[in-house]
């Protein structure tokens, strides 16, 4: 088998790894963290679904895992061993999970895929040494979005689907949601970049129609939705500038999690546009990105670690 060689920094830290096409190739890195890529969690209609790991090699006890969903419009966008490899090195157990595309399968596969991931990792618990009870998950844009659907509609039998692992739960114990959208028939109610209304809007590609003539449907891929006081601590992060994805969607999550009794935390980016991108262009802003991190890093060492 042919192999690359990638190698990925972060901070003061260079990670080196090995990666095969459909395997599960590892090499230990300098720094006692281990990546594992392309690992298939599930293969559906001879799709192969994969995940990166990322995990200490000196892990003895049980471990909280953390899952990347990554974003992209539900139509682009890919995992990455980068996040996955953040997460080992701030002592979890780090994963990034690919899912089918609007442009592959629609609404709701590609949440049964994140689901059916989550319920993999409880499947492997022992062998990637991670405790089941507490598996966080974090995504940005339509990675924000997935990520809160599955804080808040977890057990729910229309997304669940049929995929392998039913005998394990695909519930999470901490969300972390960066700019998702949370109501898509509200996503206009802001003057915006694009009409989500419109044929050709990332919402309406992944439902399978414009979302107008699809108002049920549509309804039940709102995290808003399935929101009751047993779904977990989310942290919500947006900037106020967000042309994209408006902030009003992220103030409707933090609103309806709080009358409902749920841990949650909401953080305003000032001067950012979509992807904390500066707005105005050359502001600075604020929270800055390494703030970001931190305040990130803090949930989940809160949420997953707490007795």
């Amino acid at each position: 088998m042919r192999r690359r060689w990638i190698r990925i920094c972060i901070g003061p830290a260079l990670i080196v790894l090995v990666t095969g096409m459909g395997c599960g190739q590892r090499e230990r890195t300098h720094e006692n963290i281990e990546v594992e890529q392309d690992v298939v969690y599930a293969v559906i209609d001879r799709d192969s679904l994969m995940l990166d790991l990322a995990y200490s090699k000196d892990l003895s006890s049980p471990t909280p895992a953390i899952v990347h969903i990554h974003g992209g419009g539900w139509r682009g966008g890919q995992k990455s061993a980068k996040w996955a490899a953040k997460f080992a090195r701030w002592g979890f157990v780090g994963v990034s999970i690919s899912y089918r595309l609007s442009g592959t399968a629609l609404f709701p596969a590609g949440v049964h895929d994140c689901k059916t991931a989550v319920r993999w990792l409880r499947a492997h618990a022992e062998q990637y040494s991670i405790d089941p009870e507490r598996i966080g998950v974090v995504g940005t844009s339509a990675g924000g979005h997935l990520s809160a659907l599955m804080g808040t509609s977890g057990g729910d039998p229309y997304l669940e689907g049929d995929g392998p692992y039913a005998d394990y739960s695909s519930r999470v114990q901490a969300v972390v949601d960066h700019f998702g959208p949370t109501d898509f028939m509200r996503m206009n109610d802001v003057k915006g970049r694009m009409d989500h209304f419109a044929p050709d809007s990332p919402e309406s590609q992944w439902v399978g129609g414009p979302i107008k003539e699809h108002p049920d449907l549509v309804r039940k891929a709102d995290p808003v939705a399935y929101i009751d006081p047993a779904d977990p601590p989310t942290l919500i992060i947006h900037g106020e500038n967000d042309g994209s994805v408006i902030i009003s969607q992220s103030e409707l999550l933090y609103d309806t999690l709080k009358r409902a009794g749920v841990e949650t935390k909401f953080v305003r980016v000032k001067d950012a546009d979509h992807g904390y991108r500066p707005n105005p262009e050359g502001a600075a802003i604020s929270p800055n990105r390494e703030e970001i991190d931190a305040l990130e890093w803090q949930w989940f060492e809160r949420m997953l670690r707490k007795d």
